[in-house]
């Protein structure tokens, strides 16, 4: 469509009856959005969502917070921790940290195979996948 003066007439006086941009469209033979996009360039300042005589009103109510969920509790120790400072582990030694007074200690135990921790904390770092069937996506 081209927009000759007759038109922007038409939209100008459409637009100040009020009507939405989807009733103004159809009079026009055009789409809603060219007539939004005709009447932006024209500054044509009228919105079909808010009219001009009111305000906005605040949302009905107010969405409450997420509740916070509490930490998981630490894992219980494991007997027999060697409880190691960094500069006392070894290649061999469980890389669990464990949360000391001063300074961050770690598990100490032998590793689990190629794993960095010993057998009972790679139960708690590693889970094990759940099956296709039993996942929600």
């Amino acid at each position: 469509m081209i927009w000759g003066a007759k038109n922007i007439a038409k939209l100008i006086a459409l637009a100040a009856e009020g009507l939405s941009y989807t009733q103004i469209g159809k009079a026009l033979g055009i789409t809603k959005n060219a007539a939004i996009g005709k009447a932006r360039r024209l500054k044509i300042d009228k919105s079909p969502a808010l009219p001009t005589n009111t305000k906005a009103k605040p949302p009905a109510h107010k969405p409450q917070p997420k509740p916070i969920k509490p930490p998981p509790p630490s894992p219980a120790p494991v007997p027999d921790m060697k409880l190691l400072t960094m500069m006392e582990l070894r290649d061999n030694h469980c890389r669990y940290p464990i949360n000391g007074r001063d300074e961050m200690l770690f598990c100490g135990r032998y590793q689990d195979g190629k794993k960095p921790y010993c057998k009972q904390h790679a139960k708690i770092c590693y889970v094990e996948p759940k099956p296709r069937s039993e996942r929600r996506f």
